[in-house]
């Protein structure tokens, strides 16, 4: 039925891609003092230790464990400097739902609304909603050809991704199927920029980043300016923390109230499609047989997904590569793995490591 979570950008998308370059954005950034350092000692050292040999000897470039205020370990491959900006691709993905959020926060967008309501162009029909988009249930076909592997590079074929996703068909009724793809947040893209007249990324700089000191490398765009709201984000462990830290904390920062209360909530609430996928971010969850999750190479294959031993309330954003931001409320842990991609790495096992020593 399923298999780790490497599938989130399929292999099949990044290969082949001849000779054109790829957008980079590797300016660094410096480690800041927004965190304070307490690191572990003993026989939970030793846990983590094994745990980052582990991630190492699978293309692991950074593992950074915070518990409580403080980072309590931290590990870097030796070729990686950690202060480099990595893409984290579909990692990007979880930071639709604090926009969406604040959005509604601001009287901006509801997320029952009708997306034709606004975009009357949308060749998809009626029904699909902010909800469906961010859950990817809305039944919009996927082009991921288009929408995904074009947008990774500096000399694209789509100009407007947005406005192509707008004019794609539907190929299911909203609500009704889970369909991983990049079609949803390109048509919330366009839906958020017609309604506030602004760019998505600018509206959360305003009301998100830039208030939690949040810092990026760059950003991939389409030639019409618009950001990748699937998977457009590089950054480094430390800053994509700081999201972590937030989430964890049911969106206060630093005792701030940055997103609306109860909002983390729904986030991390799944659909009937997918009960193990909220409004961007994957949960801990099992799933019936019936949904599709073939595409991920490194799921558990029964119970619970991300780890079928662990806390019910754990959660993640995750991106090509075995880029993870891993957050467990009921232990007050956040953990980021940042990696190169390998066939070895498995979500469950990295995480038993931590959580449990096994």
């Amino acid at each position: 039925m399923r298999a780790a979570l490497n599938g989130l950008l399929p292999l099949a998308l990044l290969t082949g891609l001849g000779c054109r370059a790829r957008q980079s954005y590797e300016t660094a950034i410096p480690i800041d003092d927004t965190f304070p350092r307490q690191p572990v000692t003993g026989a939970l050292l030793e846990r983590y230790e094994a745990a980052a040999r582990w991630s190492e000897a699978r293309d692991g470039l950074a593992l950074v464990i915070f518990k409580g205020d403080a980072v309590i370990f931290e590990s870097y491959a030796r070729r990686y400097d950690p202060t480099t900006p990595i893409h984290i691709f579909s990692g990007t993905k979880s930071f639709s739902c604090a926009l969406a959020l604040l959005l509604e926060a601001d009287g901006a967008l509801r997320l029952d609304e009708d997306v034709r309501d606004t975009l009357p162009e949308l060749a998809a029909g009626a029904g699909v909603t902010p909800d469906t988009l961010l859950h990817f249930t809305s039944g919009i076909a996927q082009d991921n050809r288009a929408l995904t592997r074009d947008g990774l590079m500096e000399e694209q074929t789509i100009d407007d991704k947005y406005a192509y996703a707008v004019g794609l068909p539907s190929e299911s009724a909203p609500g009704e199927v889970f369909v991983y793809g990049s079609s949803h947040q390109a048509v919330l893209g366009a839906l958020i920029t017609a309604k506030i007249g602004q760019s998505p990324l600018e509206y959360l700089e305003e009301r998100l980043f830039t208030p939690m000191g949040m810092r990026f490398g760059g950003w991939n765009h389409d030639p019409a300016g618009n950001p990748m709201l699937a998977y457009g984000a590089w950054t480094t462990a430390n800053e994509w923390l700081k999201y972590g830290v937030l989430l964890r904390d049911g969106g206060l920062w630093q005792g701030t109230a940055l997103l609306p209360e109860g909002g983390v909530d729904r986030c991390t609430t799944g659909s009937a499609a997918n009960p193990a996928y909220g409004m961007t971010l994957w949960l801990n969850e099992d799933v019936a047989d019936e949904v599709d999750l073939s595409a991920f190479a490194s799921l558990a294959d029964d119970g619970r997904i991300l780890d079928p031993d662990g806390p019910a309330d754990l959660f993640a954003a995750a991106g090509y590569k075995d880029n993870r931001l891993v957050v467990v409320p009921s232990e007050e842990l956040v953990i980021v793995r940042l990696g190169d991609g390998s066939r070895r790495y498995s979500d469950p096992t990295l995480l038993g490591m931590i959580l449990r020593g096994e």
